[in-house]
Parts: C-alpha cells; sequence; structure tokens
C-alpha cells in the first residue's frame, strides 16, 4: 500500500526550502567555479568541490580532467588525489572508492579534508601515496565477494603528523 498524499505534503511543506537550497548551491557552484581551473564541476557535490579546490589553493596546484586518477597537480609536479568528508556520523575517516593504487598516472599524493556541518574545514592531512601502500593502508573494497576498489581509512591518532591545515 502506497500513501501518495503523505508524500506530496511533505514535499509541498518544502518546496520553498528546497528552491532557496537551489538556489543558494547554484550560487556557491557560481563562486566555487572562479577557482576550478575551466574544470565543469559537475552534480550536485559541493564536498568534493570543496576538497578539490581548498586542496589545489593551499598546495598551489591546477586541477585536471575527471578522467585523471588523481584531482590536481601541483607547481612541483606532485598528481593529489582529493577525498573529502563532511560532519563527525560513523564512517567520516573513510575515504570514497579509489580506483588504482599503482601505474604512472596514479595520485603521487593522498589529500584528506575534513569539513565540520557547516562546511568550514576542521583538518586537512597530506600524505605521500608511496608511503599508504608500503604500509597496506588501503583496504581492498569488495561488492558481493568481487574486488571494486580500495578505500582509505583515516587514523585520527596515527596521523597527526600528516596534518597540513587546521
Amino acid at each position: 500500500m502506497t500513501n501518495p498524499v503523505s508524500v506530496s505534503a511533505l514535499e509541498q511543506e518544502c518546496k520553498a526550502l528546497f528552491t532557496e537550497l537551489a538556489s543558494l548551491q547554484d550560487k556557491i557552484r557560481e563562486k566555487v567555479s572562479a577557482y576550478a581551473d575551466g574544470k565543469t564541476l559537475k552534480g550536485n557535490e559541493l564536498v568534493g568541490w570543496l576538497g578539490e579546490i581548498y586542496g589545489k589553493l593551499l598546495l598551489d596546484g591546477k586541477l585536471v580532467h575527471d578522467r585523471e586518477e588523481h584531482d590536481f597537480v601541483c607547481t612541483d609536479g606532485s598528481r593529489v588525489s582529493a577525498k573529502t568528508r563532511k560532519g563527525f556520523g560513523t564512517g567520516w575517516q573513510k575515504t570514497s572508492a579509489i580506483r588504482k593504487l599503482d601505474g604512472p598516472q596514479c595520485p603521487t599524493h593522498l589529500l584528506f579534508v575534513h569539513l565540520h556541518d557547516d562546511y568550514s574545514i576542521d583538518r586537512i592531512w597530506l600524505f605521500p601515496w608511496s608511503i599508504l601502500a608500503t604500509k597496506e593502508r588501503f583496504k581492498s573494497h569488495t561488492v558481493r565477494g568481487s574486488h571494486r576498489s580500495f578505500i582509505f581509512t583515516l587514523d585520527e591518532k596515527k596521523d597527526k603528523e600528516h596534518v597540513i591545515y587546521g
């Protein structure tokens, strides 16, 4: 049994707020895009956009195309993959999927950006990719018994030395 009346009522109750939210997101995208080096900021991924932009500004980098394994390149040639999380809920220390761990196009560094619920920066960590790989910090992520990607999990105490901001 479905209840379309309840769904419709909630949708109508939130309609003005959703319109306001969409407008604010468009304004934020416009402001953040000014720092995107011509890269199109796709979707509705404010948290990810902020991590990439903050990282490239902090490390004097330039954003690259989405087809790359990394998000930006620094003036020293470092290739950095930025992973960003917001809030302090369960799992905030885990990155999203990392497709590849090695090869000539893989990142040289992992930037982990943590934002407070209000999108302000809590801390930013920078890890040499080779150290994470050597210390086996990347764990296989399997779905229904098949390897899909890798995940990195931040350890706040162990990783203190890698904090570069905040």
